[in-house]
Order: C-alpha cells, then sequence, then structure tokens
C-alpha cells in the first residue's frame, strides 16, 4: 500500500488522467480508484466546491487529502503518468500531479 497525499485539483484532473477503456482487470482498478477519489457530500461543502457555469468548478480548501492505494492501483496510475508523457499530454497544470505519481 502507498499513500499519496491529493489536492483537489488533483482529484479532479486525475479523473481525465486515467485510462477510459481497457481490459476488464484494469478497468475494475480503473473503478476502485475512481471511487477512492470520488468527492464525499461532506467533502463539497467543506472544500466549497461549486460549478460554474461553462468553465468548471472552484473551491475554497488548499487542504490536502491522504489516499491509501494498493501496489495494483499504483500501478495504473504510474502507467496513466507514462502514457501522459509518450503522448505529450503533459501540462504545466497537470506535472504537480504527475510529479506526485512518479514519485510514488
Amino acid at each position: 500500500m502507498k499513500i499519496l497525499k491529493l489536492s483537489v485539483l488533483d482529484r479532479l484532473m486525475l479523473q481525465q488522467l486515467l485510462p477510459s477503456q481497457g481490459g476488464k482487470i484494469e478497468m475494475l482498478l480503473v473503478e476502485g480508484i475512481t471511487k477512492k477519489i470520488e468527492f464525499s457530500a461532506n467533502e463539497i461543502s467543506d472544500f466549497g466546491l461549486k460549478d460554474i457555469e461553462g468553465t468548471g468548478v472552484s473551491w475554497t480548501s488548499t487542504r490536502d487529502t491522504e489516499f491509501e492505494f494498493t501496489a495494483e492501483q499504483v500501478e495504473i496510475l504510474k502507467s496513466a503518468s507514462k502514457r501522459a508523457d509518450e503522448e505529450k499530454k503533459i501540462t504545466r497544470q497537470n506535472l504537480p500531479l504527475i510529479e506526485k505519481i512518479d514519485g510514488m
């Protein structure tokens, strides 16, 4: 098990980084990661998450949350990071998340 501290922005971007299709086991692992980092009703309130029409989401919290990932989930995260790098999809906005994942 590995622990990863994620900000609100990290959690939102991670959804886009994960693969949307793959083998059955891979998709079960992705689904587990997605459920783990999902925002609860309490977090939505605590973090001040709000939809902004046409532009996305805003929030007021700068607090990070720790998540524990299995070895298999870490492998999925690292694979997603590697794929983003190979496809030249690393941006200044997602670079901190990529570095967190690569540092696991």
